[in-house]
């Protein structure tokens, strides 16, 4: 996703491991950030417009996951991907930005420390 902060052109980017596809229109809209005046859409520019703050909040909460979906695509194929979804879905009942941390240590728990 084109992102212009500052007059710089930025990425945000979360790619499905199993189809390789980047859905981050969809995860940071899932949250409302479309549409809640974080992001403004420029039809000219064709790219969104945010401040460096929301940026960088969100290049990192993409970023911790992304490296939270690599580690569960790897784990499912270790074990069972169901159990590691259950795990999964039992520690997400957190906010955004503490989610992929509170997952972490509940697969941390279950099959150790990578």
């Amino acid at each position: 996703m084109k992102v212009i902060v500052n007059g710089q052109v930025k990425e945000l980017n979360i790619i499905d491991q199993k189809t390789g596809v980047n859905y981050v229109r969809d995860f940071i809209g899932n949250y409302g950030a479309l549409v809640d005046g974080q992001f403004t859409w420029d039809e000219e520019q064709g790219a969104f417009l945010a401040s460096e703050e929301t940026y960088d909040w969100w290049e990192k909460v993409l970023g911790d996951h992304q490296a939270l979906e690599n580690r569960i695509c790897e784990l499912g194929e270790v074990h069972d991907p169901h159990e590691v979804a259950h795990i999964v879905n039992d520690a997400s009942d957190v906010d955004l930005e503490d989610m992929a941390a509170a997952v972490n240590m509940a697969l941390d728990a279950s099959y150790g420390i990578l």
